[in-house]
């Protein structure tokens, strides 16, 4: 037997979830645990071991956190397979066993697979504008004040909060988005959630049965969004896309969008004009000039008009007027040198 410790993660929903990499993976241990507690999976040990051909043992919180020294010790023995849901190394609890097993000099192996992370982008919005993730705890655990910490952080940055719900796996219990919202709603800290606050609800992603809601927090606080597992989203700046994503895919209301929708068609008409400005600028050939007129005088207007255009590239994301002015104002020194007969170009 070749000892050695394998992270292989079932992926968002059920045991078909896993890869034909993971599926490989597992069927190479020679024993093979199943952690449940860190996200809610339709599935069981049974059907992994189904799916997998060996037997698969489910293993409580304890023994992967305080009785961890049993299972690497294991590892060190034989090859140990830890199935987890979602990808294996979103929890702090797998990292820290990957660290301890390198320590031990104990062979690792990981195989990544989906997870919430990524699956949000199925609500429109940009993966690349989500700021810090935070994990609303039960309210029995602890207050909600390093969730409102994340979500007032990102949202003076302009960007995403993804908030994850705790849940209890022996128990059976998780947060639901109306009891996440009324705990957040609930805190007092309106600055940075309250009943008018845009929120994106999800439930279920990468099942059959996904759910994907966006409107104000009080609204979305009375919508049954159906069994776990649950997570919320606080947006920060819309771009245009993900503002029409918002409305298109998760039913979101135009006024609860409201300047942010207004926000959107800035963003689409400064995006429309500085592709129109940029092309004329890549397609600009110098026309016949009058003798009065120098070359050199011409391309000093065509450069201005660079300038503008590139003043409306570095404010397009946070000043949408700016920009808007700073790209007319280049369509403006570009339209009169063509009819001037000074310069040739298309719109």
């Amino acid at each position: 037997m070749t000892p050695g410790l394998s992270l292989i993660s079932v992926g968002l929903h059920d045991e078909r979830d896993m890869s034909l990499r993971a599926l490989e993976e597992a069927r190479r241990c020679d024993a093979l645990y199943a952690e449940m507690f860190t996200t809610k999976l339709d599935t069981d040990a049974g059907r992994l071991a189904a799916l997998i051909g060996r037997p698969v043992e489910e293993v409580p919180r304890s023994r992967l956190e305080e009785g961890s020294d049993a299972l690497l010790d294991e590892a060190g023995e034989r090859r140990v397979g830890l199935l987890v849901g979602g990808d294996c190394l979103t929890a702090t609890t797998h990292i820290a066993l990957l660290i301890e097993a390198r320590r031990r000099g104990i062979p690792t192996r990981v195989v990544h697979g989906s997870s919430i992370l990524t699956a949000v982008a199925e609500t429109g919005l940009s993966l690349y504008k989500f700021g810090k993730t935070a994990t609303l705890p039960l309210p029995e655990r602890g207050p909600a004040d390093a969730v409102l910490d994340a979500v007032e952080e990102n949202l003076g940055r302009g960007l995403h909060t993804l908030i994850l719900l705790d849940l209890e796996a022996e128990g059976d219990r998780h947060l639901a988005i109306d009891e996440a919202t009324a705990i957040l709603i609930g805190a007092g800290r309106p600055h940075a959630f309250d009943g008018e606050t845009l929120v994106v609800g999800v439930a279920r992603l990468g099942s059959g049965n996904p759910l994907i809601r966006a409107g104000r927090a009080g609204e979305m606080a009375k919508v049954d969004f159906g069994g776990p597992p649950h997570a919320l989203i606080v947006p920060g700046r819309l771009h245009f896309m993900e503002a029409e994503a918002l409305s298109m895919l998760g039913g979101c209301p135009d006024d609860a969008l409201g300047g942010e929708r207004a926000e959107g068609e800035l963003e689409r008409l400064v995006e429309r004009y500085v592709r129109s400005c940029r092309g004329a600028l890549e397609g600009l050939t110098l026309g016949t000039l009058p003798r009065d007129v120098g070359e050199a005088e011409v391309k000093d207007l065509i450069e201005e008009a660079e300038r503008y255009l590139r003043d409306a590239m570095h404010y397009a994301s946070e000043r949408g007027a700016t920009a808007l002015a700073s790209v007319c104002y280049g369509e403006g020194i570009l339209d009169a040198l063509r009819l001037l007969g000074l310069v040739e170009f298309e719109w």
